[in-house]
């Protein structure tokens, strides 16, 4: 099968439910463990809780992974962090780089889309942002019709989550927490 890292497999494999609830809230198994666990929240922000089920605990383990493997698509940009959630066409991190200057008070992405025209405002994203940084924004379509955000899997061609790519992903995190645990050849 190629797997060899047992541990990244199960996480991997653990992943797959964990992107299962985030992407299909109406579901059973989301709805019994928002009761319990997360009634105020959302799957990727929930805690850990008081008597955690096994279950909990190992989807919660596999969280990371969803997060590193998750990234937003911008549609009309009002449920996108500019500079906490994974957005950017960049491989590897999706996040922005750029310090947020002091007198710019936008927190989400809808802040720098010209909603009249539904594009991007480019003189604002350009100032904003260090010069290959805006470029990649701008080379983001944005429709006219300005659908909501949506989350996609960012390893795969056609942005849905598989375990092989969720292994990957897993692996790299891992090898990260054993570098910084006992070195790593990374």
């Amino acid at each position: 099968m190629g797997f060899k890292d047992l541990k990244a497999f199960n996480l991997a494999l653990l992943a797959k439910q964990g992107w299962r609830l985030s992407q299909n809230p109406c579901s059973l198994a989301y709805r019994v463990l928002k009761a319990r666990y997360f009634p105020s929240s959302n799957f990727m922000e929930a805690q850990l809780g008081n008597l955690p089920s096994y279950t909990w605990r190992s989807l919660l383990a596999a969280r990371e992974i969803i997060e590193r493997g998750r990234r937003w698509n911008i549609g009309n940009g009002q449920q996108v962090r500019i500079w906490v959630d994974r957005w950017l066409p960049t491989p590897h991190s999706f996040k922005v780089i750029s310090p947020k200057p002091q007198d710019f008070d936008g927190e989400m992405v809808e802040s720098l889309i010209n909603q009249q025209e539904g594009g991007w405002d480019k003189n604002l994203v350009r100032r904003v942002f260090i010069p290959h940084e805006a470029e990649s924004i701008l080379s983001i379509p944005i429709s006219l019709s300005l659908p909501e955000d949506a989350v996609s899997w960012a390893w795969t061609p056609n942005g849905r989550f598989t375990v092989s790519s969720a292994y990957k992903v897993a692996c790299s995190w891992l090898c990260e927490r054993r570098s910084k645990e006992e070195g790593c050849g990374v």
